[in-house]
């Protein structure tokens, strides 16, 4: 069985996600469509480069991911598909790739070699996208896409986060549904950086985290936002049976200090 991943910033009001899968339904034998999510902010490449790689990086060998987020229609010549650990992602060139795949090992070609099924480009997933994961469902290579690219036209970058003397400056770079905020931080790097001392985060009047949670259920009193670790491995704030975000009014892209005690 093909699996083929979609995600995208289409939401789920439109004919789109239905359109796409049908055609994929109908050129591709024993294919299973899976969605990853189509309600990525609308043009928001940061949001879907977490998004994928926390998803799509955990499926087997031969995905082909179809990615379309903030797509230059109308110029082909963006259109990559990028090879990482024998997956394939196909994409638009404009910065999410070179987000997605930093400091890894990848193949990247353009599909040159190729026209869309039409004349216009306001559609590029359905005119051009499912076309080439038809061709790698056959082939499971980049030989004869087109052109072999050394590197990505478009960089961008992530979230970053920066350590000034004892402190170290975060974002939010994730809301969940539950209202947990993700900062851009990993706990292997928080706690190198901690080297077995104190922290401090202060969140509001009255709600300041200084121990390091294992689960939900460590902090009992109601409204008291606590620190532990998400299933991505960044640190993650929450509140026990409560949201946090709308607790204290975070939102993605708000920095968040942690102060660091000798």
């Amino acid at each position: 069985m093909q699996i083929v991943t979609l995600t995208t910033d289409w939401g789920l009001k439109d004919w789109y996600v239905g359109q796409v899968k049908g055609v994929l339904y109908s050129r591709i034998n024993d294919v299973n469509v899976v969605d990853i999510t189509h309600q990525i902010p609308k043009f928001d490449i940061r949001m879907a480069a977490i998004v994928v790689q926390n998803a799509c990086f955990t499926y087997p060998k031969g995905t082909i991911h179809i990615i379309d987020i903030n797509t230059f229609e109308g110029d082909s010549k963006s259109f990559i598909v990028v090879k990482y650990n024998d997956q394939f992602f196909i994409c638009t060139d404009n910065g999410l790739p070179s987000m997605i795949f930093k400091g890894l090992d990848v193949e990247i070609t353009d599909m040159t070699n190729y026209v869309a099924d039409s004349n216009y480009y306001t559609y590029a997933v359905l005119d051009f996208f499912v076309k080439i994961a038809d061709v790698l469902s056959q082939t499971h290579s980049l030989e004869n896409l087109g052109n072999k690219k050394n590197d990505f036209a478009v960089r961008k970058e992530p979230f970053t986060n920066a350590q000034r003397g004892n402190s170290i400056e975060c974002q939010i770079i994730y809301i969940d549904d539950y209202g947990n905020a993700y900062l851009n931080i990993k706990d292997k790097e928080f706690l190198d950086i901690l080297n077995n001392r104190k922290f401090e985060i202060f969140i509001d009047v009255g709600a300041t985290i200084t121990s390091f949670s294992t689960s939900y259920a460590d902090k009992s009193i109601a409204g008291q936002p606590l620190m532990t670790v998400s299933s991505m491995c960044n640190l993650e704030l929450a509140v026990r049976g409560d949201n946090f975000s709308r607790l204290f009014g975070k939102k993605v892209g708000d920095k968040i200090t942690i102060n660091i005690k000798d």
